[in-house]
């Protein structure tokens, strides 16, 4: 026996009860034990089944039945949530409540007054909530709905990734109506007027693409050129599908339409119905995104890299238990529990294929429901390629949706769905298998040659006119309209951007712990950068003398300033020059998630200052000690920092800027010989030079300031000349507050530079 229900989004159409064996028949005429009256429905259209546990669905004749976009042409088995489309009527299959895909409960309708507490009902990840929700991305508690007698209203917790009415984010109380979605981070739900009923069981989605292209500038033509040409595509949910296709055929492009990072310049990408670019706030929480370049910092443990990943994208609310937990199952599940305690590069350093699975892990600790791979079998063995690519069914089979873009054809039969690209045009979307008829060919690898100097209009064409073509786009895109329909009427409006705050002390916190454990975990470079400074300096004690008469003591003292100051610029600017860029990949797909640019900058800042101030301090206090250099020490000592914070600043504007590290290794000579020759001090400057050095040159002031900070009787001695041996253009105060003000000026075009890098996210 097996109790199930038929129901569109709003109502309930029918319940009943099968017996094994047992059928009924759905259709236009009275007859039916269901009968349906929408367009394009039969007198008698399909027959629903129960054979050995399993409830199908099977067409009358040629009538047309769509299970979940896929059209069904014999006796197709349906589940817990699957969408059936009768003509244009759409109607859910809804069975007892069991496990969705994955181990994930699939959610059930929620009806208010009955489930409600005292007129409320609160929505969470605790157990305890009325509508309990287990996902990382759900607050403890996330929402509250009220049973007012005007209606329900529904209001936001201060949870971290939001709810949401309509497509827009929530910040105060909202009065919901019947048909309105509502989504608690990424779940989506339907208010009917007395109950909220799941868009997707188990959380799991829909993407369609609708009319896609993309039209970017020619760099060397200055004319417009097509990457993606009107493409349609319908992907369902727990379905793993491969983009290849020739050269430059726009495969990372269309990718990245799908996502949302780089959107198209015309047509529509939907996420279950809802317009992914008009909504990207409301789904960017749940979507994965693993690029070519690694996303993981070589230096650090992999758990721990996992966990730092976790309280960056996890709501704060989640403990440090649930953490480990949810850590503890995604190695487990990309197969890393014995790599979990190694850093990617020691001891033991990870294979390329484990590297990539580290990267994964980094994405799956936030349990997105769909998933982007940009070539992430790229360069690994056919070993390993096949490992990955039933890695990446299998969490298709735990009902997310996988997006992989490859080069290799070799294991492409693991996935359930290929699109193939040439030169912007889809020329074939259906199963792997399939291609090699559709194009006439022997090897699926053989295509390359097929599509080879030929129109891709030409190929489009033929594609369109195929059966694919009316199966797996066509067909799924009309159930899929079905579906937007069913569940909103009206297009939703443009997402509201909730306020953000630009200082978040939990990230800059993480941030920061993560950034020392790098440093700390780099033990000789660490080394390496505490010793300039000590090693610096004895020379300087071994070479200098500041015995002897007053002038010579004076060129002496004013020459150990010169040095001292300079030293102090190279430390801090070697220290930072490289920090940004080193971890490029890391940073944007950190800042497309969370991560904001102040909390990012300080993380960067603080460790690098607490480093340049134990350099300048073991610096300063040798040489006073070796030369006996005496004279304000905390003056000099805080005129060396500023200086070296100065250049550290400068160093991290450099980094923001640049794209390799080696771009950054060559810009140094650029930023460090002009604090030589335009520091006043090699030769006297004047004019514009002096005003370009005051305002860009740390070691202008820098040295000033050190100068001040001299015996009162050095800078009074006078030259043969009548000028003073010792120049100092103005006092300490006045000389450390510009390096003050330079150190703002290049931490604002640091920023200013990270801020440019966001149109890369």
């Amino acid at each position: 026996m097996q109790q199930l229900e038929l129901r569109t989004s709003r109502r309930s159409v029918a319940q009943m009860t099968l017996s094994n064996g047992g059928s009924c028949t759905i259709g236009s005429e009275a007859a039916n034990q269901v009968i349906l009256s929408g367009a394009g429905v039969r007198g008698v259209h399909a027959h629903l089944r129960l054979s050995d546990g399993r409830v199908c669905i099977e067409p009358e004749g040629d009538a047309k039945v769509l299970v979940n976009g896929t059209i069904a042409p014999v006796a197709t088995a349906v589940g817990d949530g699957d969408w059936i489309a009768f003509g244009d009527t759409l109607l859910q299959i809804r069975l007892p409540r069991q496990e969705a895909q994955g181990g994930a409960k699939s959610q059930e309708a929620v009806t208010l007054g009955a489930d409600a507490r005292g007129g409320e009902m609160v929505v969470g990840r605790l157990a305890g909530c009325d509508l309990p929700i287990d996902s990382p991305l759900i607050s403890r508690e996330h929402a509250r709905l009220s049973l007012q007698p005007d209606g329900v209203y529904i209001e936001d917790l201060k949870s971290t990734n939001g709810t949401w009415v309509n497509g827009r984010r929530i910040d105060s109380r909202v009065l919901l109506q019947a048909g309105d979605r509502v989504s608690f981070a990424s779940f989506v739900f339907v208010f009917t007027g007395y109950a909220l009923e799941p868009a997707e069981v188990g959380n799991r989605v829909r993407v369609e693409a609708r009319g896609l292209s993309k039209t970017v500038r020619d760099r060397t033509t200055k004319q417009a050129r097509n990457l993606l040409t009107e493409i349609d595509l319908a992907i369902n949910p727990g379905e793993f599908v491969v983009i290849f296709g020739t050269s430059g055929s726009g495969k990372s492009t269309l990718l990245d339409a799908l996502n949302g990072r780089r959107p198209a310049s015309t047509g529509q990408i939907a996420y279950n119905g809802v317009d992914l670019y008009r909504s990207f706030d409301l789904f960017r929480s749940g979507i994965g995104y693993v690029p070519q370049q690694d996303i993981v910092h070589r230096k650090i443990k992999v758990r721990n890299a996992l966990r730092y990943t976790a309280r960056l994208r996890l709501p704060p609310d989640t403990s440090r238990q649930e953490i480990d937990e949810n850590i503890d199952r995604v190695l487990e599940r990309v197969d890393l529990t014995e790599k979990a305690d190694l850093a990617v590069d020691t001891p033991e350093p990870l294979s390329g294929g484990q590297l990539k699975r580290v990267s994964l892990a980094v994405e799956l600790v936030a349990n997105p429901n769909v998933l982007f791979l940009d070539e992430a079998t790229s360069g690994l063995d056919a070993g390993t390629d096949k490992k990955m690519m039933r890695l990446f069914a299998g969490l298709a089979e735990d009902g997310k949706t996988v997006i992989c873009v490859t080069h290799s054809l070799e294991n492409i039969d693991a996935c359930h769905m290929v699109a193939l690209l040439h030169r912007g045009y889809l020329v074939y979307y259906g199963p792997p298998q399939d291609a090699t008829a559709h194009f006439g060919v022997a090897r699926l690898s053989d295509v390359y040659e097929a599509l080879e100097g030929q129109d891709p209009q030409v190929w489009a064409e033929r594609f369109a006119r195929s059966e694919y073509h009316e199966r797996y786009v066509a067909a799924r895109l009309e159930a899929g309209q079905a579906f937007a329909q069913a569940q909103q009427e009206d297009p939703a409006p443009p997402a509201k951007k909730p306020g953000r705050k630009l200082f978040d002390v939990r990230q800059t916190v993480t941030l920061m712990r993560r950034y020392a454990d790098l440093l700390l975990s780099d033990r000789l470079n660490l080394l390496v950068l505490l010793l300039q400074a000590p090693l610096v300096a004895l020379v300087v004690g071994a070479v200098f003398d500041i015995g002897g008469p007053l002038p010579d003591r004076a060129a002496a003292e004013s020459q150990i300033s010169f040095v001292l100051v300079l030293s102090a610029i190279w430390f801090g600017c070697i220290n930072s020059a490289r920090e940004i860029v080193k971890e490029l990949p890391v940073y944007l797909r950190e800042r497309s998630v969370k991560v904001k640019l102040l909390p990012y900058l300080l993380s960067k800042l603080l460790p690098l200052a607490l480093l340049c101030l134990i350099q300048c301090a073991s610096f300063l206090a040798i040489v006073t000690l070796m030369l006996g250099f005496t004279g304000p020490f905390l003056d000099r000592l805080l005129t060396l920092f500023l200086a070296g914070f100065a250049a550290t600043a400068m160093g991290l504007a450099v980094s923001a800027f640049v794209d390799s590290n080696d771009k950054a290794i060559a810009a140094l000579p650029l930023l460090l010989i002009p604090q030589f020759i335009l520091s006043n001090s090699v030769v006297t400057l004047s004019g514009v030079t002096e005003v370009f050095a005051q305002v860009t040159v740390i070691a202008y002031w820098g040295i000033d300031a050190m100068r001040a900070t001299l015996d009162p009787a050095l800078l009074a001695l006078a030259g043969p000349k009548g000028t003073p041996l010792i120049q100092v253009t103005g006092e300490w105060l006045r000389d450390v507050l510009y390096l003050v003000a330079q150190a703002v000026a290049f931490l604002a075009i640091t920023l200013i530079g990270l801020k440019l890098k966001d149109r890369k996210v």
